[in-house]
């Protein structure tokens, strides 16, 4: 199983924040209503959202006075959650320790760090549009005012997405036991059987050869429902099933 574990990707994510001049009651209503798609052209993904104080305190570059201005302000607080499509490439993998214990091996590319850049700049750009007077990004520093709006280029960019400064979550995990034609390139066949031993399966984000350019939920429940159709079809159906 050469690719076993291989493929991994996990769109990095990012909850940015715009603060408002009044209270905008952002925890009401559906929290998924809009999103803005430019995974093709740009290599990111942005949809509206609203976290809890906690997790929005966590996502939050930097500490001290910024930070707790911020979260001071967390009733007049739009949120945006940022997806960077990341792509499947060598050493990005899932692992097992001397312990059996599954491990994590990934590293940010060029390319990921410059989406979540410019996804970054155009969810300023739409805080800004919307009337927010102020953004928290990762930047340097990371508040930004609407009096700087035309200078997001120089203040956002690749460079400020670094490893320990960032709090980036890793937003739907993917890959590790993709399909394919044979253990060469693959884990699975089409039908998520495990090569070399049908009678396990895989049914579901795992399958993935590469990271989707979209929220991949939908995906994940039409290949379990792929899946367990096969399973239905080699298996005798209990009566009055």
């Amino acid at each position: 199983m050469p690719q076993l574990g291989h493929g991994f990707t996990c769109h990095p994510a990012l909850v940015l924040v715009g603060e408002h001049p009044r209270d905008i009651t952002n925890d009401v209503g559906h929290p998924k209503s809009y999103f803005v798609d430019r995974a093709a052209e740009d290599g990111f993904v942005l949809e509206t959202c609203m976290y809890f104080p906690f997790v929005t305190a966590k996502s939050l570059t930097g500490f001290g006075a910024s930070h707790s201005a911020m979260m001071r302000a967390f009733p007049r607080l739009q949120m945006i959650l940022l997806l960077a499509c990341d792509r499947a490439v060598p050493g990005n993998r899932v692992g097992v320790d001397r312990a059996g214990r599954p491990v994590v091996h990934y590293r940010f590319t060029p390319e990921t760090l410059k989406a979540l850049a410019r996804g970054t700049r155009a969810a300023v750009r739409i805080f800004f549009a919307a009337g927010a007077r102020r953004v928290h990004v990762p930047a340097d520093p990371p508040l930004i005012t609407a009096s700087e709006a035309d200078r997001l280029d120089a203040r956002v960019a690749a460079r400020h997405f670094l490893p320990g400064r960032v709090s980036i979550s890793a937003a739907h995990l993917m890959g590790g036991c993709g399909m394919g034609g044979s253990t060469a390139d693959s884990v699975t066949d089409a039908w998520g059987r495990v090569h070399g031993l049908p009678w396990l399966r895989v049914a579901d984000a795992s399958l993935f050869p590469d990271s989707l350019e979209i929220n991949p939920y939908l995906t994940i429940m039409a290949l379990a429902d792929r899946v367990a159709e096969c399973v239905r079809a080699e298996v005798r159906e209990p009566v009055n099933a």
